[in-house]
């Protein structure tokens, strides 16, 4: 009967309610166990994000959320302890202390941590108030600028690796220039190759190399925008090449004008106007966007050198020491000056306060820019440290530091300090591999001097005291 009393369901609809009473009265207190459980292991987490203070864990909880200093995640001691050979590698020399070629791996750590912040110092984000950061600018490193003034007795700089270590030429460098917005460099000369290297002064990876078929590079820039480098040769044309596709656009020289070169030329500021200097006093400006003829101007003698001071200025030097300032609205000459003591001006740079002119002699005068529009200037300082044809007048970004150079004798680089309008008295040394230097270039933010050499080198050199790129 009973078996028969189940078939039929009798005693079914009796008891599955009661079990399924039973189960959903027992679900509660299982939740409540592993509630308990997790807050004895871990604490209670969710109280600590909503509530301000943090409620207090139980003692025995295994992890609990520490919010204050912060540690490593992973130490291993096995590590730490370990014996490590410095003599192995040449490389690895440099961090030896003493005699003894082994040090522990903490030591090493530590050697590392400091030779990093000698080299590249601390990054701003690292200190900066995270309440501060109200934009991705913020927190960009290279877009910072340096507090302090530039020292007047003492720079520190740190050695890097050459920006062309990986891909190298044993041709003359002509043209080393950085990025105006990235960590990219690009090296170019008698090679006939434009090679871009990313800079971070330990790798320097290789990025791109392009070959210019019987194109030997004397002159390559970047424009303002980044996009363009512009590359001339002694040949009747010059290169654009666009830095997006790699690709590299011949643009073809005036007909019937062989008294027009493309080995030399300039960039305004803007990059609206690409001046290039010619025969007898020629220069030729042309629109740097479609690479057109705009106007020839005649300096009263040959030219050798140039620059846009302004996006409506040009400056025009060359023998005789004469220098002509033209007003690209009218085509006018606007000043007549000639260089104090200058036989043949054979390089100008600028900044927003100085002008810098080279000669032929070695001597660079200083100029206070406003003074230059007069008939008759007089420098604020002739800087006689070099004593043959200066080659490279460069100023940094901020303007108080000039760098001048000259090919004909080793080691002839000098750095001014525009405050004291004196040689930087600690860098370079005799023992400063500089060589021939050809070309000399700060980037944007002067974390870095790059320094072009005859032998095919791109020296990198870190400047510590302009915190980024």
């Amino acid at each position: 009967m009973l078996r028969r009393g189940a078939r039929t369901g009798v005693k079914k609809n009796v008891e599955i309610p009661t079990e399924s009473y039973e189960i959903a009265h027992s679900a509660p207190e299982l939740l409540t166990e592993t509630e308990q459980l997790e807050n004895e292991l871990f604490g209670d987490i969710e109280q600590q994000f909503v509530n301000k203070e943090p409620s207090k864990p139980p003692g025995d909880a295994l992890f609990v959320i520490d919010r204050g200093e912060k540690r490593p995640v992973w130490s291993d001691d096995e590590e730490c302890d370990r014996e490590i050979s410095l003599g192995d590698k040449n490389i690895a020399k440099k961090l030896r202390t003493g005699d003894s070629d082994t040090i522990s791996g903490r030591q090493l750590e530590e050697k590392l941590r400091s030779q990093f912040k000698k080299i590249h110092g601390t990054p701003n984000w690292t200190t900066r108030d995270k309440s501060s950061q109200s934009s991705i600018l913020a927190s960009t490193g290279h877009m910072t600028q340096p507090t302090k003034s530039l020292p007047v007795k003492k720079l520190s700089v740190t050695r890097c690796k050459n920006l062309n270590s990986r891909k190298g030429a044993k041709c003359v460098v002509k043209s080393l220039e950085f990025h105006p917005g990235a960590s990219i460099g690009f090296v170019a000369g008698y090679s006939k190759s434009l090679d871009l290297f990313e800079v971070d002064g330990e790798n320097n990876k290789h990025l791109h190399r392009h070959h210019f078929t019987n194109f030997p590079i004397d002159c390559a820039k970047f424009t303002a925008d980044g996009n363009e480098i512009i590359l001339g040769s002694k040949r009747p044309h010059f290169y654009s090449f666009d830095l997006h596709k790699c690709t590299a656009t011949k643009m073809a020289g005036i007909r019937n004008r062989p008294d027009v070169h493309y080995k030399n030329f300039v960039l305004s500021k803007d990059s609206e106007y690409l001046g290039f200097q010619g025969q007898e006093g020629l220069f030729s400006v042309f629109s740097a966007t479609d690479k057109q003829l705009i106007k020839c101007i005649t300096h009263r003698s040959r030219i050798n050198c140039s620059s846009f001071l302004t996006d409506n200025v040009i400056l025009t030097a060359g023998h005789g020491g004469f220098c002509s300032l033209w007003d690209m609205r009218t085509w006018k000459v606007i000043s007549d000056f000639q260089d104090d003591g200058a036989l043949h001006v054979t390089s100008v740079g600028h900044s927003t306060r100085h002008i810098a002119i080279g000669s032929d002699s070695g001597v660079v005068n200083v100029y206070n820019k406003d003074d230059v529009y007069k008939s008759r200037s007089k420098p604020l300082r002739a800087v006689m440290n070099l004593t043959t044809e200066i080659d490279r007048t460069e100023f940094n970004s901020t303007g108080e530091l000039l760098a001048i150079s000259s090919k004909e004798l080793k080691h002839s680089l000098r750095l001014i300090n525009l405050h004291s309008l004196q040689c930087m008295p600690n860098w370079p040394t005799a023992n400063t591999p500089l060589a021939h230097v050809s070309d000399v270039n700060f980037s944007p933010n002067s974390g870095y001097i790059g320094i072009g050499t005859t032998k095919g080198k791109a020296l990198l050199y870190r400047l510590t005291h302009y915190p980024s790129y």
